[in-house]
C-alpha cells in the first residue's frame, strides 16, 4: 500500500475541494466500468467518469465520501457514483456531465 500511493511511484497529486491529496488514478477502470454498465443502468456518453485510489487518512472530506455527494475535483464539480472501502483504501468513482458539441 504505501508503495502503490506513493509520489514517487503510482500517485499524483489532485485537489477536492481546493484540499490537495495524493491519489491513484484508473482511466482505463473508469471507462471499462461505463461500458460494462457497472455504475449505472442507464449508460450516457455526455459523462465522464474518474475513477482513483486514497489512503483513507489522506481523504481531504470533512467526512467519509459517501455516494451522490457533490465536490470540485481539480476544479470539475463531480458527483460521487460509488465508493468502496478495502484495508485503509477508499476506491471512488466520480461523475460529471460533459455535453458534447454538434458536428455541423
Amino acid at each position: 500500500m504505501r508503495v502503490f500511493i506513493n509520489a514517487k511511484h503510482f500517485a499524483t497529486e489532485h485537489t477536492w475541494n481546493g484540499k490537495k491529496f495524493l491519489c491513484v488514478l484508473e482511466e482505463d477502470e473508469a471507462l471499462k466500468r461505463k461500458n460494462n454498465n457497472v455504475n449505472d443502468i442507464s449508460w450516457d456518453n455526455n459523462t465522464i467518469d474518474t475513477l482513483f485510489h486514497v489512503r483513507n487518512e489522506d481523504w481531504p472530506g470533512r467526512t467519509p465520501p459517501v455516494p451522490n455527494e457533490f465536490g470540485y475535483f481539480d476544479n470539475v464539480h463531480m458527483k460521487i457514483l460509488q465508493v468502496t472501502n478495502n484495508e485503509g483504501i477508499y476506491t471512488i468513482c466520480l461523475s460529471t456531465n460533459s455535453p458534447k458539441q454538434i458536428a455541423e
